[in-house]
């Protein structure tokens, strides 16, 4: 061995500042996997949005929104006639557990803010805009109220304006 260096042998103590440093990590470590586990079980109690894309028997485009805590076993159904929707896989279903921006069968996902759970989401389906929040569901930006078994039916005539949907200096300019 060369001069300066010397073996740490197994009889040989770690200085206790090395000793309580590795202490201090180790607590550290246990209260935040203790405390992210709690947030985590608080942020999921309520339950995800559970939607299912599908198609009745007369091919007429059907939502169908399930919570079990809200709802109980009875969804709500929105019904869409006289709209085709662009996809052929249905029926379809979206748990909204964790932020879903794509594209789903009946139009674009206009929000999703699913921090604590159920949250809100909104959709654009074929032009009529449905969201759902914990204390009410909104359709086409009126108040509607959950009402387990409800079946709601909007026809093309009664969507909304275009012009409304639009959010006013969000979009991106770039370069």
């Amino acid at each position: 061995m060369g001069v300066g260096w010397s073996r740490v042998s197994e009889t040989d103590d770690l200085p206790p500042s090395v000793r309580k440093l590795f202490w201090v990590f180790v607590g550290t470590l246990f209260l935040y996997v203790t405390v992210y586990g709690a947030c985590q079980a608080v942020r999921r109690r309520g339950g995800p949005w559970n939607l299912t894309y599908a198609m009745t028997s007369n091919g007429v485009p059907e939502l169908k929104i399930e919570h079990p805590r809200l709802l109980g076993n009875q969804p709500v159904t929105v019904q869409f006639p006289g709209e085709k929707p662009e996809r052929t896989d249905l029926p379809l279903i979206a748990v909204f557990s964790v932020p879903i921006t794509n594209a789903m069968p009946f139009g674009p996902v206009i929000f999703v803010d699913n921090t604590q759970l159920p949250g809100t989401v909104t959709l654009n389906c074929f032009g009529h805009v449905v969201e759902m929040v914990p204390r009410t569901l909104f359709i086409n930006m009126k108040e509607v109220g959950w009402v387990p078994g409800t079946n709601i039916v909007l026809l093309p005539a009664s969507k909304p304006d275009p012009d409304r949907l639009k959010t006013q200096g969000q979009g991106w300019r770039g370069r």
